[in-house]
């Protein structure tokens, strides 16, 4: 009788195990976003507010993971396309949504500017 209480309870715990990675493997997407400029404000303007954003220290790379549906049967090919606003300020990320649809932005400096670059799909 107890092996048989154990066997259940392991068999137990295996089927909610491979039940919960399933969900997971399911309902998370990632999306790379480039350079960690902003890298967590950047996932949210394009994913919202459940977007969580991961900085990869060594390459210096930005990736969103965000809650997403199935999968489509023929995913889209999506171009990202890259312009500016000018010089960086806190408006940044608004400003390049307002100008490129769907843009996100960030500040990069270069030399001894920090300019605001977008990225929008094209």
């Amino acid at each position: 009788m107890k092996n048989t209480f154990s066997l259940v309870v392991v068999i137990i715990f295996f089927v909610m195990l491979f039940s919960v990675a399933n969900k997971v493997k399911a309902n998370s997407c990632q999306d790379p976003l480039g350079s960690c400029l902003q890298c967590d404000e950047r996932c949210k303007a394009k994913h919202g507010p459940t977007g969580q954003a991961s900085c990869d220290n060594r390459n210096q790379l930005c990736t969103c993971y965000y809650t997403c549906g199935p999968p489509s049967p023929t995913p889209p090919h999506h171009k990202q396309c890259y312009g500016g606003t000018g010089l960086c300020s806190s408006a940044c990320n608004q400003n390049c949504a307002q100008k490129y649809l769907g843009g996100s932005g960030f500040c990069e400096s270069i030399g001894n500017s920090r300019l605001c670059k977008c990225q929008y799909p094209c």
